[in-house]
């Protein structure tokens, strides 16, 4: 019964007290009831029955109130955007059910559409036509270095960084795939690509000086905040994108989908 013997023995101590009779007989090996014990049994079995019954039908009754909300979101969003928001939305409706599906582009588009996931964050500029979106903010991309990189005496253009080591994330990512777009456009040229799976291992290749790296503002934070990564400023962004909870169009939408696109408008930080 996952209940420590002490414990039990206060509580039968405190049964007895109340009944006004001893209920058991401690033997030296074995504990046997009393006939005060015996004709009580049936009646403690017929209430831990009732007790039951009662959970159930609280339970049966507030069906109805519980929310399910699954997400589908990539690395970046659902490490940083939605622990704050889901955990948010759980104090406004405390029977919500709710999980992550975390994938790259491909897997999150995938969930949303089979009904896997209820709704999906996703930017504005990548997301298909067969979404319905709705904007919940905007981020930018950042140039990131390690902590021993010298800051540039002015800010930098993306030309500057010609001829350095990008550490990058896989060819399946958003990020990966409109980094290269971006650099194919103005025609920039590293000097080579570490490909790293996550953010994480991006961050840390970086911070031990492996290369620098394109990622999104809001997953080097507290990287910055603390000193273990260094930002490059540059005299624009490489790219600003517009943030949207996304879901499928031509159905009513989720119950709590209208709630978590105020939490997310609520929560989400603007970059400057």
């Amino acid at each position: 019964m996952h209940v420590a013997q002490p414990t039990v023995s206060g509580l039968v101590r405190s049964l007895e007290r109340r009944m006004g009779v001893e209920l058991f007989v401690r033997r030296p090996r074995r504990v046997e009831l009393t006939a005060a014990g015996a004709a009580l049994l049936p009646h403690a079995e017929r209430a831990l029955e009732l007790a039951a019954a009662a959970a159930a039908a609280v339970d049966r009754a507030s069906a109805r109130h519980r929310v399910r909300l699954w997400v589908a979101a990539g690395e970046a969003l659902a490490t940083h955007v939605l622990p704050p928001a889901v955990a948010e939305l759980r104090r406004r409706l405390p029977r919500l059910d709710t999980g992550f599906v975390v994938g790259d582009e491909a897997r999150v588009l995938q969930a949303v559409r089979s009904g896997e996931a209820d709704v999906a964050l996703v930017t504005e500029r990548t997301a298909p036509p067969d979404l319905v979106l709705e904007r919940f903010g905007s981020d930018v991309w950042v140039v990131i270095a390690g902590p021993a990189e010298p800051a540039p005496a002015a800010p930098l253009e993306l030309a500057d960084l010609a001829g350095r080591v990008l550490v990058v994330r896989g060819a399946a990512t958003v990020d990966r795939r409109e980094l290269e777009r971006v650099l194919a456009e103005r025609g920039v040229r590293p000097a080579g690509r570490l490909e790293a799976h996550s953010l994480e291992a991006v961050k840390g290749c970086v911070e031990s000086g492996l290369g620098i790296a394109i990622v999104p503002a809001m997953a080097v934070r507290r990287e910055l905040a603390a000193g273990l990564l260094r930002e490059l400023p540059m005299s624009r962004p490489p790219l600003r994108f517009e943030l949207c909870l996304a879901r499928r169009a031509g159905e009513p939408p989720p119950a709590a989908a209208a709630p978590l696109l105020a939490v997310l408008r609520e929560t989400w930080e603007p970059v400057a």
